[in-house]
């Protein structure tokens, strides 16, 4: 009894065998192939594997192999020790193995030297302990788990995803003899060479002829020759930016079940490392990609960058995670935002003419203006002063607010950005970048990505966020619009291809550059650029991002649709086709000569008519204009009162517009001053404190320029009702300041007027 206490006490087991080991983690794609083994604590190869998961072929094969009477004895076979003591200690002859499974199991466990009589003497007696303590199962399942299998690998399953790219479900026969002779001699079985040594095709052949002798049915190719083992030694390794992220994420577990899809995910790298190598000669080495299935948000593919091993590109640096600058890949949030506060519609007119807020003065990319545009147009241009003028009029909520709601990209206060935000100033990473494009994507329902299956949580909760869903049909509608690279065409995809409704982005300084498209239920993105943040005036989103995604789109769609159908879209409940004017975009009337029809949300979408097309009453004899409307000399005539700033570019354009005559002199001032519209003044700024500063007159010059009706020919400027000066729409006036609080008005030649109210401060 003593003895057996001190027994317990000094070989006391964990109430599980393997609790004591740490087992590597194993990242699996979708469909259950290996991507990524990792080390244990102890660098081992050890992957743990549940009893009910090992393939019966196996467990019949180690039994027949190394302890048939597993089931049989108690954990001591003394028929087979009494051979194995005679053969070696008074034959002398070759040693041959008298030790259980369960014998096996304690010495790997607990490192006894049993060549030695006291040796095996210690084996044995812990061995029955353990037959006392565990079940059976429980040994077997533990020696499966830890059998030296060659160098750092331990246990058939590890040996099993290593050697044979399999699990030990999966097992053919020829396998498992392979795996259950491995332990015999680990070090000299490993494949290590392009073909199996003798000792282990001697081994394999014992056992085969083991198998035979008990399953004479069984008969067919046993060679181990035809047998594909992976001699190269090779350890999974895939997708490893991914792989990496989710064995941080999970550190816990020891079996990870990831969304990916390794056939696409090759599909992805294969193709995008051969794009980059095309456009190596251009300075481009770099580029992160990531397909996400919209539905569920599952990321079905997703690149860190080109190559995970390239130190010269930074490669371990993973691009789906780092924050950079969006570029204009936000601007389809601005319209979307517009369209859902009734500021627009898709075609509605936008000026894109010089602009200031405050001290901040957008610029288009090509330095230009194209005057009046629509909305779509500038949209699918990337138009940026037609995105900041938008920005600027949003209310409750603006892009901050959408972005800073769901949480997305770490943002400092809305001040820190301004209206700068639009253009790519507040950083994003890929992954939040492609979580907002599920918002167009899921009618304005938000959902985080899905990286891995958890089957004990429950599905993620959908947040609604305040984009409706006929706001996103329009968004998405107008995306696809888009034309393909290479594209002369400013239209809706030709037939039989895939719809890609997709917007690019390229960050200030050429330093990102962006492509990111929703086809069918699928987001994918695509980015280009350098980690070490070096600007490259390839970097240019359409014209180096888009055509990558669309080589990706192309290769992988047929996987992913089943049918390319580009029949027009059924429109969402709350959606119409409106007629509209071609001109100014808004709700045609009588008077315009040209029409066009529009997507539209009633209720929703501004309701006024065209005040760009107009019927006026001329007298043909002095050509004035007049409120007379019948009479001998009086006709009527319908012309284009374009705002003074849009004439200014289309005069600069050589694009001729018909002024307006002006009224009769004679005409009332008051009846003048009723119709048309009133002047908006753009300098200076509502609001805005100007500083001056004593002795430098240049700099204490404030312009003051306005925006006029197309038939005011001259505007006169007030400062707190006293006169200062007169001058033309389109020229600017100028005004020298003095500290205090004043009121400027304009006032046109038709008695309309428009005030700011301004605060002028010393600079100290």
């Amino acid at each position: 009894m003593l003895f057996f206490l001190v027994l317990y006490w000094a070989f006391y087991p964990s109430e599980k065998i393997l609790d004591q080991f740490d087992f590597s983690q194993v990242v699996y794609d979708r469909h259950g192939q290996i991507m990524r083994i990792s080390l244990s604590d102890d660098d081992k190869y050890r992957v743990y594997s549940h009893i009910n998961s090992v393939s019966p072929i196996l467990i019949d094969a180690l039994l027949l192999k190394e302890d048939r009477y597993f089931f049989y004895h108690p954990g001591v076979n003394l028929a087979s020790l009494g051979r194995a003591f005679f053969q070696t200690f008074i034959k002398g002859g070759k040693r041959i193995g008298g030790s259980t499974i369960s014998m096996q199991l304690v010495r790997l466990i607990h490192g006894f030297e049993t060549h030695s009589i006291s040796g095996k003497i210690k084996q044995i007696f812990l061995t029955l302990y353990y037959e006392l303590y565990y079940e059976k199962n429980e040994i077997l399942e533990a020696y499966i788990n830890i059998a030296p299998c060659g160098g750092n690998i331990e246990g058939f399953a590890a040996s099993a995803m290593i050697c044979l790219d399999k699990h030990l479900i999966d097992l053919t026969l020829r396998e498992a003899w392979f795996l259950c002779v491995l332990p015999q001699n680990p070090s000299a079985y490993r494949p290590r060479s392009k073909s199996p040594e003798k000792s282990l095709l001697e081994a394999y052949e014992r056992i085969a002829s083991f198998w035979r002798t008990e399953h004479p049915e069984q008969v067919g190719d046993t060679s181990l020759f035809n047998m594909p083992l992976n001699y190269q030694y090779r350890v999974p390794f895939l997708a490893p930016h991914y792989t990496t992220r989710l064995m941080n994420k999970y550190s816990d577990e020891v079996a990870i079940y990831g969304t990916l899809d390794m056939k696409i995910q090759r599909s992805v790298e294969r193709i995008s490392e051969r794009y980059i190598q095309r456009q190596r000669v251009l300075g481009v080495n770099n580029a992160a990609v990531m397909l996400v299935d919209a539905n569920s948000m599952e990321i079905l593919s997703t690149m860190g960058s080109i190559d995970f091993f390239n130190s010269e590109i930074e490669g371990q640096v993973n691009g789906t995670t780092s924050r950079r600058s969006p570029g204009s890949t936000l601007k389809p949030f601005i319209y979307a935002l517009a369209m859902e506060q009734g500021l627009i519609h898709p075609g509605t007119m936008l000026k894109d003419a010089p602009l200031s807020f405050s001290e901040y003065s957008p610029d288009n990319y090509e330095r230009d203006f194209k005057g009046p545009i629509k909305a779509w147009e500038a949209l699918i241009n990337s138009r940026n002063i037609p995105a900041v003028a938008l920005a600027a009029k949003l209310d409750d909520p603006n892009l901050y607010d959408l972005i800073n709601d769901l949480n997305l990209g770490n943002l400092k206060p809305q001040d820190h950005y301004g209206l700068s935000m639009v253009l790519g100033s507040a950083e994003l990473s890929m992954f939040e970048l492609v979580e907002l494009y599920g918002l167009l994507s899921n009618n304005g329902q938000y959902q985080h990505l899905v990286e891995a299956f958890e089957p004990d949580t429950e599905a993620h909760s959908l947040i609604h966020s305040t984009l409706s869903e006929e706001v996103c049909f329009i968004t998405r509608t107008i995306l696809e619009q888009n034309p393909r690279p290479n594209s002369s065409k400013w239209s809706l995809p030709i037939s039989n291809q895939l719809a890609v409704a997709y917007k690019t982005g390229t960050s200030i300084g050429f330093k990102d550059c962006w492509s990111i498209g929703m086809f069918d239920h699928y987001i994918i993105a695509v980015w280009l650029g350098n980690f070490s943040g070096y600007g490259n005036p390839s970097f240019n989103g359409r014209q180096m991002a888009t055509p990558l995604m669309f080589e990706i789109i192309d290769s992988v769609s047929p996987e992913l649709v089943s049918e390319h159908t580009n029949d027009e879209a059924e429109l969402p409940m709350g959606v119409i086709r409106q007629e509209i004017c071609t001109l100014s975009g808004q709700l045609a009337h009588t008077h315009c000569k040209q029409k066009m029809m529009t997507l539209y949300i009633p209720g929703k979408s501004p309701i006024k008519s065209c005040d760009i097309c107009r019927e006026i009453y001329i007298n043909v004899e002095t050509g004035y204009r007049t409120f007379i409307q019948s009479g001998e000399n009086i006709k009527k005539e319908v012309f284009e009162f374009w705002p003074t700033d849009l004439l200014y570019l289309f005069r600069q354009a050589g694009i001729p517009r018909v002024v307006p005559p002006p009224f009769d002199p004679k005409e009332s001032i008051e009846k003048m001053s009723a119709i048309g519209n009133p002047p908006q003044i753009q300098s200076p700024l509502e609001g805005t404190e100007y500083l001056i500063t004593l002795g430098e007159t240049w700099f204490n010059s404030l312009p003051l320029r306005v925006t006029t009706d197309a038939d005011v020919k001259e505007v006169y400027w007030f400062v707190d009702d006293i006169y200062i000066g007169k001058s033309d729409p389109q020229n600017t006036q100028h005004w020298s300041l003095k500290p205090g609080v004043f009121q400027v008005s304009a006032i046109d030649d038709h008695g309309r007027g428009d005030t700011r109210k301004i605060r002028i401060s010393l600079a100290r």
